[in-house]
């Protein structure tokens, strides 16, 4: 591992991971606001009243206890946007935006190997995603003790933490093996950003209605299913495990890709 393009990689992409940061905890904290344990069934009401098309497409499901309501409001739509915003500016900045600009074939005639720097770039590809989620986890973890004292599940909501981390190691995962793979910045962006995106359009059509319903078995995201999770179901254990499995394979096979490749440099 390089330690000066590390330092390099976290200079470059400060300004986006704290936006990220900064967007999140102003959610959270206005979500958190809109919580009442004694009107939640007229929230549900209120829920009721719209379009169940929208509301089902949108994944907002406010349940009637703490951990419920966040799972349903903060990790559903708002989890999918915002870290993978995140997840394919810096990813596609590691790799194939310095390949594209000639700043790699600088990289490249020092002393590092190509498969250090590539490795270089992943562990911080998976350590800023992981910052990201450490910091949300122990944003909501001072908010609910502040506004809502004893009334969260501690346990479980780590556990959804978890999972949820998974699943972006795994868009993660896409995001650089595209980056790796892509010479051009226009490559890298399209495959790197249009298939989470496409992840995520899918999901919504499979959550607008029950004749599209098969649509949403396509997306990633149908393996990252809170409700399950918190039921104890396996089908919650075994998302995580194929997001682990996807993610190891295809940092390796960016790494290795990268360093056999023919560059442009």
């Amino acid at each position: 591992m390089s330690y000066t393009l590390f330092k390099v990689n976290i200079k470059n992409n400060r300004f986006i991971w704290l936006l990220m940061a900064i967007i999140y905890t102003f959610y959270y904290a206005v979500m958190l606001t809109m919580f009442d344990p004694e009107s939640a069934e007229g929230l549900m009401a209120m829920m009721d009243a719209l379009p169940k098309e929208l509301v089902d497409g949108l994944g907002f499901n406010f349940g009637t206890t703490l951990l419920t309501f966040i799972s349903g409001t903060l990790y559903s739509m708002l989890l999918y946007m915002f870290p993978m915003i995140l997840t394919i500016v810096v990813n596609h900045r590691l790799i194939a935006s310095q390949v594209d600009k000639g700043s790699m074939a600088y990289l490249i005639s020092t002393s590092n190997s190509r498969k250090k720097i590539a490795i270089t770039q992943a562990l911080f590809s998976i350590l800023s995603i992981t910052a990201l989620f450490v910091y949300i986890t122990l944003v909501a973890l001072f908010l609910t003790s502040t506004m809502f004292p004893g009334e969260l599940e501690i346990g479980k909501f780590l556990m959804l933490n978890v999972y949820a981390l998974l699943l972006y190691y795994a868009i993660n995962s896409i995001c650089f093996f595209a980056s790796c793979l892509a010479n051009e910045s226009r490559f890298s962006l399209g495959l790197g950003a249009g298939i989470p995106i496409g992840f995520l359009v899918l999901q919504m059509l499979g959550d607008s209605g029950e004749k599209l319903s098969w649509i949403g078995n396509l997306s990633l995201y149908a393996l990252f299913n809170p409700e399950r999770l918190f039921a104890g179901d396996v089908f919650a254990y075994i998302g995580m495990i194929l997001f682990a499995v996807i993610a190891t394979v295809l940092y390796i096979g960016g790494i290795l890709l990268f360093d056999k490749k023919d560059l442009p440099v």
